[in-house]
């Protein structure tokens, strides 16, 4: 089975993620600042939010997989609530459950509204649920006072089932 993301689905997915949030949008490629509010957006979600995997065989628990191609993550900006910049200008993000024995694949961003490919190099749960932090404090750095991070639940569905 392969993956198919259709450009539209996921500018309305968007869209609506936007709206929901009680959001002053912000356009497309406008530069991260601090002192803003943002949402994750997984797949173009920030709600119930569904990674594939790619898991051929027997399925057992623990057992973790690559991410299929075609996948992204994205960063909304949002009036208020949910992630917070504090003094900071960028937004990292990553799946706390990556398993590729080395630290989490953190993606950065720095402007709102640009998409970026889940990297290959992500190991995660062939079925499950997990979650995908955004953040302006890069993972475990030593940060100043006021960020907030912005955790997006998601769903793992394994294709090769």
């Amino acid at each position: 089975m392969r993956l198919v993301v259709r450009p539209f689905i996921v500018v309305t997915a968007l869209l609506v993620a936007l709206l929901a949030g009680g959001s002053a949008a912000a356009s497309a490629n406008e530069t991260i600042r601090p002192d803003q509010h943002f949402i994750g957006l997984v797949n173009g979600s920030n709600v119930k939010a569904v990674v594939y995997t790619i898991c051929p065989g027997p399925i057992w628990p623990g057992r973790t997989g690559p991410v299929a191609g075609g996948q992204n993550l994205a960063v909304a900006r949002v009036g208020g609530g949910h992630g917070y910049t504090g003094l900071f200008s960028q937004v990292y993000a990553w799946f706390a459950q990556d398993s590729s024995g080395r630290a989490p694949v953190q993606v950065t961003f720095a402007k709102y509204g640009t998409q970026r490919t889940i990297p290959a190099s992500v190991r995660v749960p062939c079925d499950g649920t997990g979650k995908v932090e955004f953040s302006s404090c890069p993972r475990l750095a030593p940060c100043a006072f006021g960020w907030v991070p912005n955790l997006v639940g998601v769903r793992f569905v394994n294709l090769a089932d």
